[in-house]
């Protein structure tokens, strides 16, 4: 009998704890995507001290992650969650981290008939499922929506599309073009440009395809893609974000603009859209919160000069965003960023 309340008093103590938990997830809008994605996903599901001992509902941030950043970093969101706690600011609040990897790393979160219906994915599967299973305050109000990298680039995009969903949207070095960004980014590298056109050249003939395909995204998988040289993760980069932005049903992977000129508009929206989108009065009015931080020195230079540029225009039109721009690259100060930022932010307004 001592046994059996020493184990209930065990599992009671536990449940007090926040806890993070991982569960598979399979998803319809997935299926059959040209190059295989998996539509099986792990989800990582962050829910709040106490929340199985109260009938309370949560405010929900979802949080997406990077091109070829798998989805292992929620134990360094729970460790910030604890870490404010210590200090005396205990964040109610449900977090669901998705990634958005594919056998070509990334899907920019965006439909396609290559990677699969990653939008569809996020708002048509996970969110009303997420707001199913857990007690939710499922409204845009007490919604909101997170990402590093090419997640702030899908933050950004499906904020601005889905307001009645996400009223609040904090972006991190989003992937993004001003006018001249395209010419400065890997999608004008020669030698991923050359390789691009031969893996297609050799997709249009081929009896297998899929056998194509593996064969020449095996040096994309893991850390083969910084292994093989800067060459090689171009050419992944140029294929996905291809895959992702320029398809079209005859031409899945698109032509590439230094082929046809006429198809330049198509690959610059992928990040250029955003610049168009978040200057826009009446598109930022339906948020209620918009933030993006940004070093002054990002790696990908068309991302600082991007985000610059939206920063000037936004002002110009007297749109109401937030901009942080710090001394520093890409990833400096990401986990910092993180925790003593982007989490304050959700928990002050959601």
């Amino acid at each position: 009998m001592k046994t059996i309340i020493f184990l209930l008093l065990v599992l009671a103590s536990s449940q007090l704890h926040a806890q993070i938990i991982k569960l598979p997830f399979h998803s319809k809008a997935l299926e059959n995507s040209l190059i295989g994605t998996q539509s099986t996903r792990d989800i990582h599901i962050y829910l709040p001290e106490g929340y199985h001992q109260s009938n309370k509902s949560y405010p929900v941030l979802y949080l997406l992650g990077a091109y070829s950043w798998p989805i292992k970093y929620s134990q360094h969101i729970e460790a910030m969650l604890d870490n404010h706690k210590k200090n005396g600011r205990n964040m109610e609040m449900i977090i669901v981290m998705l990634e958005g990897n594919t056998p070509l790393r990334g899907s920019f979160y965006v439909n396609s008939a290559v990677h699969g219906n990653f939008s569809d994915y996020v708002i048509k599967e996970v969110l009303p499922w997420v707001d199913n299973k857990y007690r939710t305050k499922a409204s845009a109000n007490h919604r909101g929506i997170a990402g590093f990298s090419m997640g702030g680039t899908g933050a950004l995009r499906f904020a601005a599309k889905n307001p009645d969903l996400f009223g609040h949207v904090y972006a991190l070095s989003p992937g993004m073009f001003d006018e001249k960004g395209m010419a400065k980014s890997y999608l004008t590298s020669e030698v991923a440009i050359k390789r691009y056109q031969a893996f297609k050249k050799k997709l249009a003939t081929a009896e297998d395809p899929r056998a194509v395909m593996k064969s020449e995204f095996a040096s994309f998988q893991g850390r083969e893609i910084w292994n093989n040289g800067q060459a090689n993760s171009y050419s992944a980069y140029l294929m996905a974000y291809a895959g992702a932005f320029a398809g079209s049903a005859e031409q899945p992977f698109g032509v590439h603009y230094s082929i046809d000129p006429a198809q330049k508009p198509l690959w610059y929206s992928g990040f250029g859209e955003l610049i168009d989108l978040y200057s826009t009065p009446s598109v930022v009015a339906q948020l209620s919160s918009v933030r993006i931080d940004v070093g002054d020195k990002d790696d990908y230079i068309w991302i600082s000069e991007g985000v610059l540029a939206l920063k000037q225009k936004a002002q110009a039109n007297k749109v109401p965003i937030t901009f942080d721009v710090f001394p520093g690259g890409h990833s400096d100060q990401a986990l910092a960023r993180l925790e003593h930022h982007m989490l304050p932010f959700f928990n002050e307004r959601l």
